[in-house]
């Protein structure tokens, strides 16, 4: 779902000629090449684990944009290395982002770019972080908000509109928040705030929940003194309660058990069980990503915010959050290959992507940045 917007996106530019679709469903592949390369994109498969095939598949790309399950990030870095190809993804879930950057010394070695987390959350919001932060002398804090509400009504509450493994694991992984100067965990789904977002998202409660900005907010923004960083998302709660009861009786354990004499993850029945199940229809969403930052000018305390909101499309038909979060992906490869900025090692996105021109490019796709100043004392 997000690796259309990124073909669909891609293929939209007159200086991009050719585009390889790699996945492990051929078929799949196929029709995203298909419906949204514009005659631009041909299909291939690929099996992450195999990095010498995947390598040879990229060889010659300018650069990889990885929209598979995170945790296959690593395996397609290594790929991207033997291929000696710049590198993207769309997050690590704050774990698996962290391990990316011990990679940094061998993209440093073959001349290459890896940027770590450059959807939308992460990825815009890590780059709002930055626009907001360099008009101040001193950060205190920095506060990521993702809420989203979808128009489709379904008869069932495992409808989804990114990865429904990414959702599992963000519903039972424990939150790390950067509190403090420190990382800690957080109870599941903690620390509720009330935000008020565009219509038809409006008043929501959003909670604690891991997510990538954590692996890399409070590194770069070290020098400025930051000592909170958060990230809190909104749920739908039948799905929330859905997943909980699920996880209550067992079934996101990854450890194989016996079932009529075989050996099974219960964790990957959930997963086959909540994609067979789900609706198959396009969601009719609408997505925010907000970042708050608080901290010091001139002596005195201010809070700032910025704000990116997509909505779906039904021609094409891409969701909200696959818009913002392709998108972003996309333009960042473009500006790459047109040398808008450049790079070496395992980066975060905030700390090389060009801000002005990322933005003017979020607006000409019709998710502009709003930015307005707070009252410096928190809301």
């Amino acid at each position: 779902m997000m690796g259309r917007a990124v073909v669909y996106d891609l293929a939209r530019a007159a200086d991009v000629s050719n585009l390889i679709v790699a996945d492990f469903d051929r078929k799949r592949a196929e029709e995203v090449a298909r419906d949204f390369g514009r005659g631009k994109a041909k299909a291939a498969f690929a099996d992450v684990r195999d990095t010498a095939k995947l390598a040879w598949i990229l060889r010659g790309a300018t650069s990889v944009v990885n929209c598979t399950q995170y945790n296959w990030n690593l395996d397609v870095m290594k790929a991207a290395l033997r291929a000696r190809v710049n590198y993207l993804d769309l997050g690590g879930l704050y774990h698996m982002t962290r391990k990316q950057f011990a990679l940094d010394a061998d993209f440093r070695r073959i001349g290459r770019i890896a940027i770590a987390g450059m959807g939308g959350a992460p990825g815009t919001t890590n780059i709002m972080a930055r626009f907001l932060a360099d008009s101040m002398d001193r950060v205190d804090s920095i506060d990521v908000f993702n809420a989203s509400a979808d128009l489709r009504r379904y008869d069932s509450p495992i409808a989804y509109t990114f990865s429904i493994a990414t959702i599992l694991d963000e519903l039972t992984m424990p939150p790390i928040a950067f509190r403090n100067g420190r990382f800690i965990e957080r109870p599941m789904l903690s620390d509720p705030v009330i935000e008020r977002f565009p219509e038809p998202i409006g008043r929501v409660t959003l909670r604690n929940s891991i997510h990538s900005e954590l692996g890399t907010l409070p590194v770069s923004f070290r020098s400025k003194g930051v000592r909170e960083v958060n990230f809190k998302i909104n749920y739908d709660p039948q799905l929330v309660g859905l997943i909980r009861n699920l996880t209550e009786m067992g079934f996101a354990s990854r450890e194989p058990m016996p079932v009529n004499g075989t050996r099974v993850a219960p964790r990957e029945v959930l997963l086959a069980l909540l994609n067979h199940k789900a609706p198959n229809v396009s969601a009719m969403d609408v997505e925010t990503i907000r970042v708050v930052v608080r901290g010091r000018r001139d002596g005195r305390r201010v809070a700032e915010a910025a704000e990116s909101t997509a909505r779906y499309t039904s021609e094409p038909a891409i969701s909200a959050v696959a818009r913002d979060t392709g998108f972003p992906a996309s333009i960042a490869t473009l500006m790459l290959g047109r040398g808008q900025f450049s790079g070496v090692g395992v980066q975060a996105p905030e700390n090389v992507v060009p801000l002005e021109p990322f933005f003017e490019e979020l607006a000409k796709r019709h998710m502009p940045v709003r930015h307005w100043k707070l009252r410096a004392g928190r809301n």
